[in-house]
């Protein structure tokens, strides 16, 4: 109790202040928040439960400026039966992964969403050393094109690179990733794990 000061010695301390001294504050504690949310952010990713089955439908929509844009949508199954919506081990969620524009493979960009949403602990628990090599940049490493770490070593799957690119990257992660259908306006892949 030695450091309690009373309400108004509080008040007579904050008005003493210069207004350089409240705005550093104000910008210390703005940072602050911010660096709890990022490290509450890597850590519920490295916390994710672990994927066993993961069908990805992608129906491509027709754009007066961008020709074919897909919209992507997602069935997860995790291999713990208690994790996933009401504890059943599957969950769909109900947002629509979805881009636009010309100029790169919008159908990789969506597959990378959806991997960054829910198969980033897999990367996490590989560890750094294990991950490098993936982004194409000439360091030494095992990993596929595609799987990038960013400038502090966060892990993530690149978007942009090629469907195809994601064959490679399954089997790195110890799955297999499959085109299982496919029609004029959509496609249907699956990744699994035993």
């Amino acid at each position: 109790m030695k450091n309690f000061k009373p309400t108004s010695d509080r008040i007579a301390a904050k008005a003493l202040l210069t207004p350089e001294q409240k705005e550093a504050n104000k910008l210390a504690r703005k940072e602050a928040n911010k660096q709890i949310k990022e490290l509450a952010r890597i850590e519920a990713e490295k916390n994710q439960p672990e994927v066993k089955e993961m069908t990805i439908t992608i129906e491509w929509c027709k754009s007066k400026i961008w020709g074919a844009n897909p919209h992507a949508h997602a069935e997860i199954h995790y291999k713990d039966n208690k994790a996933g919506a009401y504890g059943t081990g599957f969950y769909r969620p109900d947002t629509d992964y979805t881009c636009s524009g010309c100029g790169y493979d919008k159908e990789s960009t969506v597959i990378a969403q959806i991997f960054n949403e829910f198969m980033k602990g897999k990367l996490w628990s590989m560890g750094i050393e294990n991950l490098k090599g993936g982004n194409g940049s000439g360091d030494k490493g095992n990993a596929p094109y595609g799987i990038h770490l960013s400038s502090d070593n966060r892990p993530y799957f690149g978007d942009a690179i090629g469907t195809s690119c994601y064959y490679r990257i399954a089997e790195f992660l110890g799955g297999k990733f499959e085109h299982i259908a496919n029609g004029k306006t959509f496609d249907v892949y699956k990744y699994t794990r035993e």
